[in-house]
């Protein structure tokens, strides 16, 4: 988890209100996008390659 004080300092720094109840939705946030950060550094060419769909006929009427 990301220490509560780090956002604190870091939201102040912007001059951005925040809330005590606010922190641990924040702190989800940026788990979120850490883990997101994550995956696509683990997969970088990804989003480089067209998929390729197959469409069943029968489906489309």
């Amino acid at each position: 988890m990301i220490d509560p004080n780090f956002i604190k300092q870091g939201l102040r720094f912007q001059q951005l209100p925040f809330y005590e109840t606010d922190l641990p939705f924040i702190q989800s946030i940026l788990f979120t996008m850490k883990q997101a950060e994550m995956a696509t550094s683990d997969f970088p060419h990804l989003n480089a390659e067209i998929p390729i769909t197959v469409v069943d006929k029968r489906l489309m009427v």
